[in-house]
Parts: C-alpha cells; structure tokens; sequence
C-alpha cells in the first residue's frame, strides 16, 4: 500500500538515499552525497511543496521532484529528477504517483510538464509516451577539452553571473534549466566569459564543475573566439561538459567538435499536455 504527499518535510538526507537507491542502475553514474543533491536540487529551483514522494509503510521509495516557472509563454512544471527504487518498479508506483502529481498540479494552474530524457533510455521515453508525451526539441550533450589554442587570452572577460545583466548568451532558445534566469537561482556558481572583436564575439557560460549551459559565436571570427574561450577553460579543467545544445544547431555543434568534443549523450526534451485526457 503507497501513500503520496508532497516533500516539503523530507530530510535531504532522506531524499539523497532515495535517489542512489533510484538510480543504482542507471545508464550514467548518478550517485549524490546530500550536500550535492541539495546544491543541484537548489540550482534546478526544486519547489518541495509541488515536489511529490511515494511512501510504502513509511518509507520514501520514489519521487517526482518538480521546478515551477513561466517557459515558452506557459506556466509550467520541470521535472528536474524522476525516481523509483528497483524493488518497487513494475507495480504501476509511477502512473500512480504521477497522476496523484497531474491532478494536484493541474489544480495550481499549471498547464504543461516539461522533461528531458536521454534517447537510449527507451524504457522511460515509452513511459512518458504513453501518459502523452511528445517530443518538443533534441539535444546533444557534449564532453571533452580543447589543446588548440587561438591565441586572444588576454582578451576574455570573465564575470561572476551574479554581476551580469543582460539576457541569455546563445542564439538558440536555452533549455528550461540552462536559461539565465535558472542559473540566477545559484548565481554564485556561474560565470560568463565574453570575447568580442571588430569582427567576431563569442560568449560563454560555465558553473564551478565545468559545465558549459551556454555557448555563442558569431560574425566572421566568432569561431575561433569560442576556440580561444574553451581553450581557456580547458586550462582550468580535466574535461569540460557543454549541455543541451539544440541538434538544429548543426555549425555550432561541428565547432565544437573540431575542438575535441564529443557527443556524451543525446536527449529528447518532451512535454505532456496536462489538461489533455490521456492517463
């Protein structure tokens, strides 16, 4: 017998077991300490009261953790982590849980919930197919260093996204967690590096893991700006990670890898239309 209620009162400590048990098995290592969880679940703008858990005799054995906002024009909910422990799967403890999670957010006014899932993960995208889910966007997930450098070091100008005021700094439309307005909810872990000339300007934005959430360049010499920014960057990393560029961005992508990067994981960006009559 499951209970759902939402988590605004579960530990972290809690919620981080629930999560390394969720994810033991997973394509990806996805293992977090409760200080990692709470700082990602902080940048991910996690909103516990609108964030649901499924309790069996008590116990935490899955969640739906959830960010609220305005994306696309749409009062919307993200999901920012999806989990069930193994033993509890196959039992119809998802569908359950998220319709108990449809109906209470439906009743908040929120009109579409928006998710990411990695391609090869045919089980979940079959899922969320099935409550209505359709693809939106495709993202590729890139991963690597660059040694080549183009010179203009000197030039990049480095700032903390607490002290930038401007809008986004790509010329694709951000994903819902890689927007600036996102990343302002832990401003302290980002930064920007912006590299402009008479003729080119690249710009950038990484957090303190080296996890790029941005990257532009345009005019005749803003590809080899962006080189000289990641070439930069590679200095200061073992392996940097640049997340969710849209797959229509074929010339940015073919930049990027000409400077070492390679494709991590590819992902499906889906949403489900919740005052539709699909359970």
């Amino acid at each position: 017998m499951y209970e759902f209620r939402n988590l605004e009162n579960e530990s972290i400590e809690d919620l981080a077991g629930t999560w390394n048990l969720a994810f033991s098995d997973y394509i990806v290592d996805m293992d977090m300490s409760p200080e990692r969880l709470e700082a990602y679940f902080k940048i991910s703008g996690v909103d516990y009261r609108r964030s649901f858990g499924a309790f069996n005799n008590g116990v935490l054995v899955g969640m739906l953790m959830n960010s609220v906002d305005i994306y696309k024009g749409r009062k919307v909910a993200y999901d920012a982590m999806t989990g069930i422990a193994p033993e509890h799967r196959g039992k119809g403890l998802f569908s359950a849980l998220f319709e108990f999670t449809k109906k209470v957010l439906q009743e908040d006014g929120i009109t579409h919930y928006y998710l990411e899932v990695i391609q090869t993960n045919e089980r979940a995208y079959n899922i969320y197919s099935a409550k209505g889910g359709k693809v939106e966007r495709e993202y590729t997930f890139l991963k690597g260093r660059t040694d080549r450098d183009p010179g203009h070091r000197d030039e990049i100008k480095f700032r903390p996204l607490s002290d930038f005021s401007g809008g986004e700094l790509c010329d694709y439309e951000p994903s819902f967690s890689n927007r600036v307005s996102s990343m302002r909810r832990n401003a302290d872990d980002y930064k920007t590096a912006i590299l402009e000339t008479e003729n080119g300007k690249s710009s950038v934005v990484i957090n303190t893991q080296g996890r790029i959430t941005q990257a532009g360049c345009g005019g005749p010499e803003g590809k080899t700006l962006l080189g000289a920014i990641l070439f930069n960057l590679s200095q200061d990393f073992e392996e940097l990670e640049i997340s969710n560029i849209p797959v229509t961005e074929t010339e940015l992508i073919t930049e990027l890898k000409s400077n070492g990067f390679t494709v991590k994981v590819d992902q499906y960006e889906m949403y489900i239309d919740l005052c539709s009559n699909i359970l």
